[in-house]
């Protein structure tokens, strides 16, 4: 019988989701995540209703599937605080966990965090900001945005490079909002992404930007014009794009304007610009929602189970 080669073999388990969680090899585990980076898959999505606490829904059955308590994540990797302030890393995939050293500083609730990896140390870093909001990582750097402005176009993204432990920063696209409700900043497919929600000659209107080129200000192109089909202004926020990549899963959020919706998942089609509600039972009236990958990352030697 002839033998299957090396290679060939780890490609077809790092497609097989159940066989992954007893394999430790270091190349296989990154080439795992890469396969799960690359083609949208073993993906969840995490929904935060108040506070850190968080539920868990798998990306591609969208069914909940378990509440968590957690300040950020990165290569299926989540950092996380329990009820005695001790932050700890945990791997949902491995059952495998390690506390981090306690050097709690600042005022309670003034303290936000980002959590990231560095390809060139092969690190993860927590960092700790105050005053801030939630960090979110592109191009090897956490991202914060200072403050927020109706005048969007003359305020700056502060990157802090996990390498060089420096700040850079990163310039918005040239635009102008007639009537801006509401406006964020994240990452989806890889690129930096902007999101927009405004007036528009009497419309609500959702722009969705990406950064083609990171670093580059001419890079930005607009991916998304939406025109909602009612008149309550929503925080409209693009999470993943679909395996196929011709669609945008977007969590609409109404908990600032009414009181009388639900906050909601819907595809949008990229190319019929056509828009489809997604059910998911057993979900609060509203919530905060980040995409999460699973993968084998593995903690240090000292990891508890």
């Amino acid at each position: 019988m002839a033998r299957v080669p090396h290679e060939l073999t780890i490609d077809i388990l790092c497609h097989l989701s159940s066989w992954c969680s007893s394999i430790e090899d270091p190349d296989f585990i990154k080439l795992h995540l890469s396969h799960s980076l690359k083609t949208n898959t073993n993906h969840s999505l995490l929904l935060r209703p108040c506070g850190y606490h968080f539920f868990s829904v798998n990306y591609d059955s969208l069914k909940t599937t378990q509440t968590l308590k957690i300040l950020g994540s990165c290569n299926g990797l989540l950092a996380l605080k329990n009820n005695n302030k001790r932050i700890f890393l945990w791997n949902p995939s491995t059952r495998k966990s390690q506390v981090l050293p306690s050097t709690e500083i600042g005022r309670a609730g003034l303290t936000f965090y980002g959590f990231g990896y560095d390809p060139i140390s092969d690190e993860y870093n927590v960092v700790r900001m105050l005053n801030k909001r939630f960090g979110f990582l592109a191009n090897n750097a956490m991202h914060w945005m200072a403050f927020k402005s109706p005048q969007l176009g003359k305020e700056n993204l502060a990157g802090f490079d996990l390498a060089s432990e420096e700040f850079r920063s990163v310039e918005f696209p040239d635009f102008c909002l007639d009537e801006p409700f509401w406006f964020g900043i994240g990452t989806m497919g890889g690129y930096l992404c902007l999101s927009a929600v405004h007036g528009e000659l009497g419309d609500i209107v959702a722009d969705v930007w990406i950064m083609k080129e990171y670093g580059v200000k001419e890079s930005w192109s607009k991916l998304i014009s939406w025109n909602q089909p009612h008149y309550i202004p929503s925080v409209v926020v693009p999470l993943a794009f679909s395996k196929n990549g011709k669609k945008v899963l977007f969590n609409i959020g109404y908990q600032w304007f009414s009181f009388d919706e639900r906050d909601r998942f819907v595809w949008y089609d990229v190319g019929s610009e056509r828009v489809e509600n997604v059910e998911i039972k057993g979900l609060p009236s509203s919530f905060d929602v980040h995409l999460y990958v699973e993968s084998l990352v593995p903690l240090n030697s000292n990891a508890q189970q």
